[in-house]
C-alpha cells in the first residue's frame, strides 16, 4: 500500500511540474538595432558582382584563373634516406595582366632546421619535436625558366616555404 501511495504521489507530482513548465511563456527577445552593413563595413559586400565574379562568388563572364601542369619523376634512396628528382612546370598566364614574378610553395622547407615552421612544432607532434634536430627541406640542385623554347633571365628569392621567380621580362598575358 506505501508502494501504491509513493507511485501516486510522484505521478502526481510529475504531472504538475510538466504543467508548471507548459504555462511558463518565453519572454519576447529584446528588439536590436542590429545592421550586418554597419557592422562589417567597409567589408561588407555592397555591389551586385563585376564580370570576374557575380554577387553569389560564381565565376563570371570574363573569369581568368592561371595554370600549372606538373611532371614529377622522383627516386627513393632508402640508404640516404632521401627523394630526389626533377619537376617541370608548364605554367599559362590565362590573366590579363603581364606576371613579373610567380611564387611557388615549398612546403616541405617546413621541417628543415632553420624554418619558422620547425620553431613552432608541437612537443608530441608526429612530425617531431619541438628542439629536435630534423633535417628536411629542398635542396635546389637547379633551377632554370624556359619560354618558348628560349632561356628566361630571371632571380629567385627562397624565404622558408616560398620561393620567387623573378623575370627579367614579364610573362606576357594570354
Amino acid at each position: 500500500m506505501n508502494i501504491k501511495k509513493f507511485k501516486c504521489l510522484a505521478i502526481a507530482l510529475l504531472s504538475m511540474g510538466a504543467t508548471i513548465v507548459q504555462a511558463q511563456q518565453p519572454a519576447a527577445a529584446p528588439a536590436g538595432n542590429y545592421n550586418p552593413h554597419d557592422a562589417f563595413s567597409p567589408l561588407f559586400y555592397t555591389q551586385n558582382g563585376n564580370s570576374y565574379r557575380s554577387a553569389s562568388g560564381y565565376p563570371g563572364p570574363n573569369y581568368w584563373q592561371n595554370r600549372a601542369d606538373y611532371n614529377i619523376a622522383v627516386n627513393l634512396d632508402e640508404a640516404t634516406s632521401t627523394v630526389s628528382g626533377t619537376i617541370s612546370i608548364t605554367y599559362k598566364n590565362n590573366s590579363p595582366d603581364q606576371l613579373p614574378f610567380v611564387w611557388l610553395m615549398l612546403e616541405q622547407n617546413s621541417f628543415a632546421d632553420n624554418s619558422r615552421g620547425a620553431q613552432i612544432t608541437g612537443l608530441r607532434s608526429r612530425y617531431g619535436k619541438q628542439g629536435e634536430i630534423m633535417t628536411g627541406g629542398y635542396t635546389i640542385k637547379n633551377l632554370s625558366v624556359t619560354r618558348k623554347g628560349k632561356a628566361v633571365n630571371f632571380s629567385s628569392i627562397v624565404e622558408d616555404t616560398r620561393m620567387q621567380l623573378r623575370f627579367d621580362d614579364a610573362m606576357t598575358a594570354n
